[in-house]
């Protein structure tokens, strides 16, 4: 508290040194300090407020942004000690390290400051919290429902910061059932919001796309400002991001329910193309494997039905062969063993397309379609519990596609499970 005294006093002498007195009006000044306040220009909103105490020192409004000011600038001064300390002893202790001096002394402060670190971070949380209150009181609820849920994204469970949510979702209701002066873009800010905090992530989105459209008619650059003051535009794209979960999520239980459907009328071949599709969109979905590997073993026995034993075993060594040397970038070997298999079994479909992605392109560059078509595999093969051939259908992927973060992401997972599988031997 006494540093707060001493930063509210020292930015009061630099606000009433900087600007001669003015006749201005209250609200003038209250306007003009509130929009400097909310473009963070802290110094030149404290100077607003200043003049607008000297006015009328009771004016509630003013004190409250004044003490609000003063925290923000608080925290900051502190956050800056904190960064500097850590700094500050990590490298004191490198140097030391380096001279191969005795780092102990300072190694111990460099642990105590980090395991002090969850104390400080628990304090900033209940500071973000404080200064949701204030701008509560001052009417700035989209302002506050970003402040708390900031929090809650790094502490769920912190119970200060769910108690003023729910505050909050009873403070917008009344605001928006009583509010008829509500400009449309501050309006469907709030329902976005109010829809956020029940979960009810598509009528957030719809509403935050309600206040995108209101605001689309100023220019780009005000557009996007007014979002930014708004504090919607993060969780409106976690919002969206639920939305499209939820999509998927509806579509794979519907390929999965017509899959077991065909499945349970021996229509392999419409199961297969079903379970299939279920993986691309959810590897983890449960049952799948199982069926995706039956539908596949029936589809495969009906296609090679004619096939003798040694035949079928030919092919799948020439396949074999090829996809080592797709895997290795050695095109041409691997174009004449997709050839080979295609000789014995002409209805082979992933050597007919392996073999197309070689005649029509130039292997060498960069191909993000046929990347995505052997992480597709990949992502079958892997779900029908071949983590082996998933790996190697990965591999090739990133030769089309380097820059794909899904595949590497995929190839690791499997490596993982096929180390732990093979510990367990």
């Amino acid at each position: 508290m006494k540093q707060r005294r001493l930063i509210v006093a020292s930015l009061l002498a630099c606000g009433m040194a900087g600007r001669a007195h003015a006749d201005i009006p209250v609200s003038t000044e209250l306007a003009q300090g509130i929009q400097a306040y909310q473009e963070e220009r802290l110094k030149t909103a404290l100077g607003h407020f200043i003049h607008a105490l000297e006015a009328d020192p009771s004016n509630h409004q003013a004190q409250t942004y004044v003490k609000l000011i003063a925290q923000k600038l608080q925290e900051r001064q502190i956050r800056r000690a904190r960064e500097e300390e850590v700094l500050i002893l990590a490298a004191t202790s490198k140097l030391m390290e380096d001279r191969h001096m005795d780092t102990r002394s300072v190694d111990r402060d460099l642990q105590q400051a980090v395991v002090t670190q969850k104390e400080r971070e628990e304090a900033d949380r209940h500071a973000k919290c404080t200064e949701a209150q204030m701008e509560a009181q001052l009417g700035r609820l989209c302002v506050a429902n970003d402040l708390v849920l900031q929090v809650i994204a790094q502490d769920s469970s912190n119970r200060e910061a769910q108690k003023l949510l729910s505050d909050l979702q009873s403070q917008i209701r009344r605001t928006l059932d009583s509010r008829k002066d509500l400009a449309l873009p501050e309006r469907f800010a709030l329902e976005g919001f109010y829809a956020y905090g029940q979960a009810d992530y598509t009528s957030a989105a719809a509403a935050w796309a309600q206040a995108r459209s209101a605001l689309d008619q100023s220019s780009s650059t005000e557009a996007a400002h007014q979002v930014a003051l708004l504090h919607f535009d993060a969780y409106d794209q976690t919002a969206r991001k639920h939305v499209e979960d939820e999509r998927l999520a509806l579509k794979a239980r519907t390929l999965f329910t017509d899959g077991m459907e065909s499945f349970e009328k021996h229509d392999f071949d419409k199961s297969l193309e079903n379970f299939r599709q279920v993986a691309l969109l959810n590897p983890d979905y449960p049952q799948l494997g199982a069926y995706l590997v039956q539908s596949e073993a029936a589809v495969e026995r009906k296609r090679t039905s004619d096939m003798s034993d040694a035949k079928r075993q030919e092919t799948a060594q020439a396949f074999a062969k090829g996809m080592g040397s797709l895997e290795q970038g050695n095109y041409a070997d691997a174009k004449k063993s997709f050839e080979a298999v295609l000789a014995l079994d002409p209805a082979h479909p992933q050597a007919r397309l392996y073999l197309q992605q070689i005649e029509t392109q130039n292997p060498r560059s960069t191909d993000p379609e046929a990347g995505k078509q052997h992480y597709e595999a990949g992502l079958i093969a892997f779900v029908a519990g071949e983590v082996e051939q998933a790996i190697r259908e990965w591999h090739i992927a990133l030769r089309f596609d380097p820059e794909n973060p899904k595949v590497m992401g995929a190839i690791n997972r499997a490596q993982r499970e096929l180390n732990s599988s093979k510990e367990l031997l």
